[in-house]
């Protein structure tokens, strides 16, 4: 499978979808692959917030999985976060305790009537940018990323995109990139 590329302003941005349950084995073998030498869990390691990283190869590294699927990010230019989430029954009361008044505004106000449907849809879409850009600048999800305006694709120089996936199911998909330098919120 060839990769979907993504041009962002702060570089050239390599997608990979996988489906199936055993995604950490694929991540290895995938960047195997594209680095031309063997990458194992020996060449991971987490930061103090948790996020898997590979110091030693020259690129930035992020996937999200849901429903046995796997998105793979990787990118030798700039830092990425990704995030995939299929949706299900939800409660939007999430968006109404920790969303921004905007986003809110937006989800729930009379100006566009959203279905109960769409409202999901949208829901997922302001979360998955929520998720992608926490995991691309870091910080504080509950209460800093969470709690931000992302109805616009960009903040702080961080770029998003909202992908679609060959998935047939609903979803929704986001991708974070920004400079190595410039990734803190």
């Amino acid at each position: 499978m060839n990769p979907r590329v993504i041009e962002s302003v702060q570089g050239k941005v390599f997608l990979e979808a996988l489906s199936t349950g055993a995604h950490l084995p694929w991540i290895f073998e995938t960047l195997s692959r594209v680095l031309g030498k063997p990458v194992g869990e020996v060449d991971m390691v987490r930061t103090e917030e948790g996020r898997p990283c590979f110091p030693g190869l020259g690129m930035d590294v992020n996937w999200s999985h849901s429903r046995k699927v796997c998105v793979l990010a990787y990118s030798f230019d700039c830092k990425v976060g990704v995030d995939l989430e299929f949706h299900r029954p939800r409660s939007l009361q999430i968006a109404k305790r920790f969303y921004a008044a905007e986003e809110n505004e937006w989800l729930f106000g009379a100006a566009n009537a959203f279905t109960e449907a769409e409202q999901l849809r949208e829901f997922y879409r302001l979360w998955c940018r929520k998720e992608a850009l926490f995991k691309c600048a870091g910080g504080a999800f509950l209460g800093g990323t969470l709690s931000m305006n992302l109805l616009t694709s960009s903040t702080k120089n961080i770029s998003l995109f909202d992908l679609q996936g060959p998935f047939e199911a609903p979803h929704a998909c986001c991708l974070a990139t920004s400079s190595r330098a410039d990734s803190a919120l």
